[in-house]
């Protein structure tokens, strides 16, 4: 009798221990795994504040390429670090009589060296996220010129040389095998101004207090170092 008790609990427990370690020793379906690529882009940024009389700002598009390292955690959320550099910029247009539009006159073109530190939120299917964080960029190089390109003044001591911009934006993949391939568009707004404080009022033309904002279109490419889908 003692013997027929005791053989049905060891078989259970064997039973049970056998499906726990084919648990553990198989690959998690959503294992951490890092991220490398890269992404480039056509960034379009104007400035925001007060205009000289009789002048407006306007968009201008330029250029952005960054590298990208990535970590995976689960099947939804990606933190990325991607420096690179990004050009910002806006043009100045003003009135002028007999003509019915703003005349395009000054453009200001800034370039930064760039490191967005951001989270991407997978939807459920996989494809489609969305993205928020910060980029904290360094000024390199800062020129005033006309629009015909007769005149060209450095600006950069006028300028502070550093900015920090919020970042959201949205996206999906547009391949999920090795690589990845996505586009996305972002939203940046700046959280600090353009021009140094204490700069006396106007310099170059522009005012005290203007912040950058605009739009990034970006295309993107990485690849999955270890680990599954």
């Amino acid at each position: 009798m003692r013997l027929t008790r005791v053989a049905p609990d060891f078989r259970s427990l064997f039973t049970t221990m056998t499906l726990v370690a084919a648990a553990v020793s198989a690959p998690a379906p959503a294992a951490s795994q890092w991220i490398v690529g890269a992404q480039a882009g056509l960034p379009a940024f104007t400035v925001a504040g007060s205009a000289p009389e009789g002048a407006g700002y306007g968009r201008q598009t330029r250029i952005m390429a960054s590298g990208v390292l990535g970590y995976r955690i689960g099947s939804s959320l990606v933190l990325r670090l991607e420096p690179g550099f990004i050009q910002k910029g806006a043009g100045v247009a003003y009135d002028v009589d007999g003509i019915e539009e703003p005349v395009d006159s000054l453009s200001l073109n800034l370039d930064y060296v760039s490191v967005p530190i951001v989270a991407q939120v997978f939807t459920p299917g996989g494809r489609g996220f969305v993205t928020f964080g910060f980029d904290y960029s360094t000024l390199s190089s800062a020129t005033l010129s006309t629009v015909g390109g007769d005149r060209e003044e450095d600006v950069k001591d006028l300028l502070r040389s550093s900015d920090v911009s919020m970042l959201f934006g949205a996206g999906g993949l547009v391949r999920r095998g090795q690589p990845e391939v996505a586009l996305e568009l972002r939203y940046a707004q700046s959280l600090g101004k353009v021009l140094e404080q204490g700069s006396g009022g106007p310099a170059a033309g522009l005012p005290d207090g203007l912040r950058s904002s605009g739009f990034q279109f970006t295309a993107g490419v990485s690849w999955r170092l270890g680990g599954d889908r």
